[in-house]
């Protein structure tokens, strides 16, 4: 016992050790402690500072388990980078302004609360990133002047004031699938920012896009109105976007495409259309508290509308108003199961965090008969983007990322999936990748499911090694039969009898389906051979009964 309760605290060091590497400095007790220039500092145990100061370059990892706490302020040079790597906990007493340039990452096991969960974040440091994987709590997040910051979240980011930005702020904004993000105040844009959601998205007030772009292909849900004033604002929804205020103001270059099912109490949208997918094989889904008050705008393609209460159809759902309609703009279509697409508001697909959407890599399946060597084409049925130009080798990289069986690949020269010769019957499957060619990050995969049918072909090659038998018994067309020896037809070897011409075949008995069936069973053999001429085969007797025929049609190997 004694040896287990020694090793067990070295297991766990090592453990939190290696969460955080490259270690300069571990665990320093000062509570108005330098960081320095260029040094990692890493906590293993708790630690509390007063007036921290950090240098350029300092980079601060905190192990699971361990909590770090800033009572004061944190001062950093400006615009110098300011790493923190949390595993553990990092609390900060105070709201937070930074000048430094922050990077910081939450793992799954890390949290950061600012303030007691109310306390302000500033970041006025030039270039900010934040990832979170974890838990961060917080007041107000706000984004200061000329800053250029990417927030990328998958786990739970709750905050519990605003989120704003200064005009000139540039931010990427992306809430991952499984992300959830809490906002209890308003919601600000710029027209440089992009905002897009796979995840989940609870505002519970409205916010203002001011010229921004949102892509949502997860859960959007937003409490109060949504202002699209701004140049070019734009709302694409895949997924399900839910206001139960108003979507006010939108100028004519304002975008609001509808792919899933967007929610309104009302639609006061000025000059903005109301787009729909191209293709009618898709259709958006538009549900309404009130009717849509719009100016003599364009609405379509593929488009339901839907009142909660009373009656469906242009004239309650579009009051006042006077808008064009492009083809297929319908009305409650599923109360009559007219619907020409089904609602999805699950689209399977997360933009990029620069709001590129993916390439579309869809699965395939092919079947190949034993013996064949290839099939299909893979990018026939992909698109270089979601719903965009279809997918060819000029526009889109092709490889392969794995196979089940090494005989099952796939030819990245033209897209067809290859099987190799002797590939035994069953199921394979294989994966592959398309990535733009523009954009090689922007990525997607899909997996195809090969069949291999029928008896496997025999590519076995002949034995030519071991003992050389002479032949005793031949006959011979050519005048030159022997006896023994190294003469005709002991020079042919390794047969019990020899045949040779060269302007005779040999025949076998000829026989019909039912001459071979009038056989006596007394004289079936196993091992009997005739030309079969109803199938027109080779036909063996393989164990010397009536049901034992079997045609040599099909090369095979017999082990």
């Amino acid at each position: 016992m004694r040896k287990f309760f020694c090793l067990f605290p070295l297991f766990f060091c090592y453990f939190i050790y290696a969460q955080c590497t490259s270690c300069s400095i571990q665990n320093p007790a000062d509570p108005d402690y330098h960081f320095p220039d260029n040094t990692t500092v890493c906590f293993t145990s708790d630690m509390i500072f007063n007036n921290p100061t950090f240098g350029t370059n300092s980079k601060i990892c905190i192990a699971s388990g361990v909590t770090l706490q800033f009572q004061n302020n944190i001062s950093g040079v400006a615009n110098a980078p300011l790493s923190f790597e949390v595993h553990g906990t990092l609390n900060f007493n105070q709201a937070l302004t930074s000048i430094a340039d922050l990077d910081i990452h939450v793992y799954s096991t890390g949290n950061i609360t600012v303030g007691g969960g109310n306390g302000n974040l500033t970041m006025n440091g030039q270039v900010n990133t934040i990832s979170n994987e974890g838990v961060i709590d917080l007041g107000v997040l706000q984004l200061g002047d000329n800053t250029s910051n990417t927030i990328d979240n998958y786990g739970n980011l709750n905050i519990n004031g605003n989120l704003n930005m200064s005009s000139s702020a540039a931010t990427l904004f992306k809430n991952e699938g499984g992300g959830l993000i809490l906002l209890s105040g308003n919601y600000g844009n710029t027209e440089q920012s992009v905002y897009v959601n796979c995840g989940t998205i609870i505002s519970q007030s409205g916010f203002n896009i001011n010229g921004g772009k949102i892509i949502n292909t997860g859960i959007f849900t937003v409490g109060g109105d949504i202002n699209l004033s701004g140049s070019s604002s734009e709302i694409y929804n895949f997924g399900l976007f839910t206001s139960t205020g108003n979507m006010n103001n939108a100028p004519s270059d304002a975008v609001i495409y509808n792919e899933g099912e967007l929610a309104l109490n009302q639609f006061q949208g000025g000059n903005a259309a109301i787009q729909g997918p191209s293709s009618s094989a898709k259709k958006g889904y538009v549900v309404l508290q009130n009717a849509i008050q719009t100016g003599n705008v364009v609405i379509g393609p593929n488009l339901d509308f839907r009142r909660t209460t009373g009656i469906s159809d242009q004239s309650t759902v579009f009051m006042n108003s006077n808008p064009s309609f492009l083809s297929n703009v319908t009305y409650d279509c599923a109360s009559d199961n007219s619907c020409s697409a089904p609602l999805i508001i699950n689209p399977g697909f997360c933009p990029a965090i620069n709001g590129d959407l993916p390439p579309m890599a869809i699965d395939d399946a092919y079947t190949i008969v034993a013996g064949g060597s290839s099939a299909g084409v893979v990018l026939d049925n992909d698109f270089e983007t979601y719903g965009g130009a279809q997918a060819t080798l000029s526009n889109v990289i092709l490889s392969q990322i794995s196979t089940s069986n090494p005989n099952i690949s796939l030819n990245t020269a033209d897209g067809h999936i290859l099987a190799a010769p002797g590939t035994p019957p069953g199921t394979y499957p294989l994966v592959y990748q398309i990535c733009q060619t523009a954009a090689p990050s922007n990525c997607d995969t899909a997996t195809v499911t090969v069949t291999i049918q029928g008896i496997v072909p025999c590519y076995k090659p002949a034995v030519t090694a071991g003992t050389v038998l002479s032949a005793d018994f031949g006959i011979t067309s050519l005048s030159r039969a022997n006896s023994g020896g190294n003469n005709w037809p002991g020079i042919r070897k390794g047969a019990w009898a020899v045949l040779e011409s060269r302007n005779k075949g040999f025949v076998l008995n000829r026989l019909t389906d039912a001459q071979v069936a009038a056989i006596p069973l007394a004289d079936l053999k196993e091992g009997m051979l005739v030309y079969n001429t109803t199938q027109n085969c080779l036909q063996v007797n393989t164990d010397g009964t009536a049901a034992g025929w079997k045609c040599f049609n099909t090369q095979t190997c017999p082990d």
